[in-house]
């Protein structure tokens, strides 16, 4: 996929308040009798004086002088995405990816340093200025941003200016990051994604849309453990789950014994399983200290759900939004979990399989393999329009879902900050490559770069 791309190019013989358009792109553009062109990278911007270059009649070209491009942190002889508005020129987008920095020069954002650097690199591919951040790298007082880009087989140190779009890629909400965010907005910067919701606001989001009611399971905050106790009564098997958690951590499984006579409990901790009983819930209570502390917790009754060789798995959905704005899925995989585990996440030593696979072994039958498919997008889709009709255009969310043996399809979780791994491990190359490029397709809408686009 290409879009429209002007190349800049240094010309110290301009002057400093004055912008060169070739020919062909005043042309196209309309731009031959304005008096003044504001140019904007990012937050940045600049007014210019427009002078027509008519020995450039077949390519799109801008020509500056070098301390203006060095202002406006461009570099001559590059592509850039542009768009050509009203008496302005946007060139880029320019993108920020907002995550945690090591400090390392080899692996500056941790886990996810090979992630952004396909970022990174398929944004250039689009002409866009693409970098990646910590909030301890902006500088406010002039829109600008210390950061990392990848350029020349290494990472790069560089400033950039404040972006039209931040990708957030950050780890939970604390109130630096509250209000770094709400800075960026002041400045003028979109972001892509709203703020973590919690697992108690979501099932509360999402049980009052009639459409999802029968699949979304049992679901209580826990203000007592005595909620905890009438739904293992209940349903004989509950997940007690931090209502801010990720990664399936802290996430304990609690069954009544064959007898009813003790509490079986399970919960994964620091990559160890621990496991143990009690015989009535204050010591329940009293044993689960260590892992819930105060911090809200919500209980869900415990799904059936069908298993690969004994491990629980369930299905992620991702769905993000392109360049048209809309909301479509990318792909979707079925997350094992490791022998024993009881949850599926690959972070915990799962693994990764075909939905089609796992559900031809299950029931056989290719016209109901294809009916729990077909319900598996719709409750994925629907989850993800109703929890964005109440907090907020969301660019991307990873749905996961469950099925238990009967075929009955339910919601499990929502995340804002979904991996592709799962993607990677199944070697489906163009669906991973293509959940890299529609975030930043995304960003081309959020700042207003909606030229249609050229096949190559």
């Amino acid at each position: 996929m290409q879009f429209k791309m002007v190349t800049i190019v240094s010309n110290p013989r301009l002057s400093a308040d004055t912008v060169s358009i070739s020919a062909k792109l005043a042309s196209d553009h309309d731009t031959e009798e304005l008096p003044q062109i504001v140019l904007k990278v990012g937050q940045l911007r600049k007014s210019l004086k427009p002078r027509i270059n008519q020995k450039v009649k077949n390519k799109n070209v801008i020509s500056l002088n070098p301390s203006t491009m060095r202002r406006l942190f461009l570099s001559s002889g590059r592509r850039y995405g542009f768009y050509i508005g009203e008496g302005e020129i946007k060139l880029g987008p320019v993108v920020g990816i907002l995550a945690e920095s090591s400090g390392d020069a080899y692996k500056p954002f941790y886990g996810q340093t090979y992630f952004f650097k396909q970022m990174i690199t398929y944004g250039r591919r689009l002409g866009q200025i693409c970098f990646a951040f910590s909030i301890n790298g902006i500088h406010w007082h002039n829109n600008t941003i210390s950061g990392w880009t990848y350029a020349g087989g290494r990472w790069v140190r560089s400033t950039f200016p404040m972006p039209n779009v931040v990708y957030p890629r950050h780890k939970g909400y604390s109130r630096a990051y509250i209000r770094a965010r709400r800075g960026m907005q002041s400045h003028g910067v979109l972001i892509s994604n709203p703020p973590l919701i919690g697992k108690w606001l979501t099932y509360k989001i999402l049980s009052e849309n009639p459409e999802l009611a029968e699949h979304i399971p049992d679901t209580d905050l826990i203000d007592s453990l005595k909620k905890v106790d009438a739904m293992v009564n209940k349903y004989q098997g509950v997940y007690i789950k931090p209502v801010n958690g990720s990664l399936g951590r802290n996430i304990i499984k609690v069954v009544k014994s064959p007898r009813g006579k003790r509490y079986i409990y399970q919960y994964r901790r620091n990559e160890g399983v621990y496991r143990g009983s009690a015989r009535s819930m204050a010591a329940l209570r009293r044993k689960l200290y260590s892992i819930m502390g105060r911090r809200p917790y919500i209980v869900q009754k415990q799904i059936n759900l069908i298993r690969s060789r004994g491990s629980i798995l369930d299905v992620r959905v991702l769905i993000q939004k392109d360049h048209s704005g809309e909301s479509s899925i990318t792909g979707m995989a079925c997350r094992v979990g490791r022998s024993g585990a009881i949850t599926s996440n690959i972070s915990s030593g799962g693994y990764a399989l075909r939905v089609n696979q796992v559900l031809q072994a299950r029931f056989h039958s290719e016209e109901k393999v294809n009916e729990i498919i077909e319900t598996i997008r719709t409750v994925a889709l629907e989850a993800a329009r109703t929890l964005e009709n109440s907090i907020g255009p969301v660019g991307e969310m990873g749905v996961d879902i469950g099925v238990d043996r009967d075929g009955h399809i339910w919601f499990i979780e929502a995340n804002l900050k979904p991996g592709r791994q799962v993607f990677s491990l199944l070697r489906q190359t163009r669906t991973r490559m293509m959940t890299i490029y529609k975030p930043l397709l995304y960003a081309r809408y959020l700042a207003g770069f909606q030229e249609k686009t050229v096949e190559p």
